[in-house]
C-alpha cells in the first residue's frame, strides 16, 4: 500500500524489517558508493531503501558532512532560502528517556500521559488544515507506544488525511 503525498508524490510504506536487514548487512560504503548516491539525491528523483541505508551506515565525519551539504542542496532547491514552519503535532508524551529538558521525560510525574489513537490524529490533522497550516511536526516519545512502527502508521494517516476545500 502507498499513500499519495501533499506535493503529487508517493510515499511507499516504510519496510522497518528491510531496513533493519540491510543495514546489519550491509557493509560501510566506500566514498565512491557515497559520492554516487549523493549525486542521486541532489537530483531530488528519490533513494532506495538500499541507498537510504548505506547513508545510515556512515560514520566518518567528512562523508557525514557531504551528506548534510546534499540534504542542505535539496533542501534549498525545493523550498529556496526562506524560513518554512510547522504546526506541532503532539501524537504521544509517553517515554521511557529521562532527559533533564524535555518535559517528557520519565520521571515527569505531574505529565498526564497520552497517545493517540489514528482517528483521533486524523482529527487534529483536520483542525490544523482549517485553521490553515499546511505542515505539520509529528512529536511523539520514545517508548513502546510511540515505537517505529506507530510513527510510520501516524506518518501515513497525516498524509491520507484530507480536508482540502477545492
Amino acid at each position: 500500500m502507498t499513500t499519495t503525498a501533499q506535493q503529487g508524490g508517493v510515499i511507499p510504506d516504510l519496510d522497518i524489517r528491510r531496513i533493519e536487514e540491510l543495514t546489519s548487512e550491509s557493509a560501510v560504503p566506500d566514498r565512491s558508493r557515497v559520492a554516487d548516491i549523493l549525486d542521486k539525491a541532489r537530483t531530488r528523483s528519490g533513494l532506495d531503501l538500499e541507498e537510504t541505508a548505506n547513508l545510515l551506515l556512515i560514520s566518518d565525519p567528512e562523508l557525514k558532512e557531504g551528506v548534510f551539504a546534499a540534504a542542505r542542496a535539496v533542501k534549498e532547491g525545493i523550498y529556496g532560502r526562506r524560513m518554512v514552519l510547522f504546526a506541532p503535532l503532539y501524537a504521544s508524551n509517553e517515554c521511557s528517556n529521562n532527559c533533564l529538558y524535555c518535559a517528557f521525560r520519565r520521571d515527569n510525574k505531574e505529565l498526564r500521559r497520552r497517545t493517540l489513537t489514528m482517528p483521533e490524529i486524523a482529527e487534529e490533522v483536520r483542525i490544523l488544515e482549517e485553521e490553515g497550516h499546511k505542515r505539520v511536526l509529528l512529536v511523539l516519545g520514545e517508548s513502546q507506544h510511540s515505537a517505529v512502527e506507530y510513527a510510520a502508521e501516524a506518518v501515513q494517516t497525516i498524509y491520507e488525511t484530507k480536508t482540502w476545500r477545492r
